[in-house]
C-alpha cells in the first residue's frame, strides 16, 4: 500500500524516513526502479557499530529521484551527534554527551541537476529525535544539519558543469544512465550560481516538531536567540552563547494553507497523538510553490481512531508539494548613451 501511494504521486523526488536497510535493498529500490527511480540511503549512525545482521534492521532515510529528469551530482550523510561531539566549542559540554550524542539521527543530502533545464537543486531529508522531553536536542540536531548544508551548498556552487547529459554517455551508469528507450531533447547547459543561497533548496522530513517549537522557529525565521526557552537551560557551546542562525529563506509549504479552511490538521495521527510534525521546507527566493496535497477529510476521521489502517498504511501522512524554479534576475547591462561629438553643434 505504501508503494502504491508513492508511485501514484508520480513525484520527481521522494523523501522517506524510518526505512531499514533490508527494506531499502530488497523491496523499495527494486520496486521503485520499475517506475524510473534511483535511491540514496543511509541508516542511522549506530549501524556502523553493529554486526552486519543487526545493522540491516537499523532505520534511516532514503531519497529517490526520477532518473530521466535528474542527474545525481553529489550525495552526503550528516551524522548530527558525531559532528556535535567533535566541534571544538562542544567537546567539553556535558549536555552534548548526555543528551545529543546518544541520539544518532541523520540527514541525507543530495545535489541534483535537472537534465533538461540545467537547474540545480539541493534536497535534504531527515528524521529528528522523537521525544518531546528532548526539544533542545531536536533544535541542536536541526542547527547542525542546516549548518552542514550551508557549508555543502557553498561547495556545490563550485561544482563543474555537466558537459555530457545525453543518453548512454555516462561514466557512472549505476547512478545516472538513462534507459535505452529514453529520448531527450537537447538539454540546456548547467546553471551557475554566484552564492549558495541562489541554489534551490528543499528540506523534507519527520521533524517531530510542531509550529510552536524552536525547530520550526529556527527554520522559518532564520535564527534562534540563546535565551529561547528550549535552549537556555543547557550548554551547547557557541549555540548557547551566540544563538543559532542560517542564511536560507525557508518557508513551510503547508503553511500556505494555515489561513484557509483547508489548514492541515495533522501529519501524524494515532490514538495517543495528533499533530503536524512533518514538514516540507523550501527556499522561497528560488522556488515558487504551486500546490500541495490536501489533508484527510474530517468526516472520514470520525470513523477511525487513527493510523495506520486499511486506507492509510502509515501513521504519518504522505505530504506532496509541487514547485517551480523561479527565473533568475540577471543584472541588466545598458549601452553607454551616444551624445555625439562635443564639438557638434546642437540646435
Amino acid at each position: 500500500m505504501i508503494l502504491d501511494q508513492l508511485v501514484s504521486t508520480e513525484a520527481d523526488i521522494l523523501c522517506l524516513q524510518e526505512v531499514d536497510s533490508d527494506t531499502m535493498t530488497d523491496f523499495l529500490q527494486p520496486q521503485l526502479s520499475r517506475s524510473g527511480y534511483k535511491g540514496v540511503f543511509w541508516p542511522k549512525a549506530r549501524a556502523k557499530t553493529m554486526s552486519e545482521k543487526d545493522a540491516k534492521l537499523v532505520d534511516g532515510s532514503a531519497t529517490f529521484y526520477k532518473i530521466d529528469k535528474y542527474i545525481l551530482l553529489e550525495k552526503q550523510v550528516v551524522e548530527m551527534s558525531n559532528i556535535a561531539i567533535n566541534r571544538p566549542d562542544m567537546k567539553k559540554e556535558h549536555d552534548i554527551f548526555n543528551r545529543v550524542m546518544p541520539r544518532d539521527n541523520i540527514g541525507v543530502v543530495v545535489f541534483l541537476e535537472n537534465r533538461m533545464t540545467g537547474s540545480r537543486l539541493i534536497v535534504a531529508n531527515t528524521h529528528l529525535h522523537w521525544d518531546p522531553v528532548y526539544a533542545d536536542v531536536k533544535l541542536i540536531q536541526t542547527a547542525i544539519l542546516i549548518e552542514q548544508i550551508n557549508k555543502m551548498s557553498e561547495r556545490f556552487t563550485k561544482t563543474k558543469a555537466c558537459l555530457d547529459k545525453g543518453q548512454g554517455r555516462y561514466e557512472l551508469p549505476d547512478e545516472n544512465a538513462l534507459p535505452e528507450t529514453e529520448s531527450l531533447q537537447e538539454p540546456a547547459p548547467s546553471m551557475e550560481y554566484s552564492s549558495n543561497t541562489q541554489v534551490p533548496f528543499i528540506l523534507c522530513g519527520d521533524f517531530n516538531s510542531t509550529a510552536d517549537s524552536s525547530v520550526y522557529e529556527l527554520l522559518s525565521k532564520g535564527s534562534i536567540k540563546p535565551t529561547h526557552k528550549e535552549l537556555t537551560e543547557y550548554s551547547y557551546g557557541n549555540f548557547s552563547k551566540n544563538g543559532i542562525m542560517h542564511p536560507f529563506q525557508l518557508y513551510s509549504a503547508y503553511s500556505a494553507l494555515d489561513k484557509t479552511a483547508n489548514k492541515l490538521a495533522f501529519t501524524n495521527c494515532t490514538p495517543g497523538f495528533n499533530g503536524v510534525i512533518d514538514h516540507i521546507w523550501f527556499s522561497k527566493n528560488t522556488l515558487e510553490l504551486g500546490s500541495v496535497l490536501g489533508g484527510v477529510d474530517s468526516e472520514y476521521m470520525k470513523t477511525v481512531p487513527g493510523f495506520p489502517n486499511h486506507h492509510f498504511p502509515s501513521d504519518h501522512l504522505l505530504l506532496v508539494a509541487e514547485f517551480a524554479v523561479k527565473g533568475r534576475k540577471e543584472k541588466k547591462s545598458h549601452p553607454e548613451p551616444d551624445f555625439g561629438s562635443s564639438s557638434r553643434r546642437r540646435d
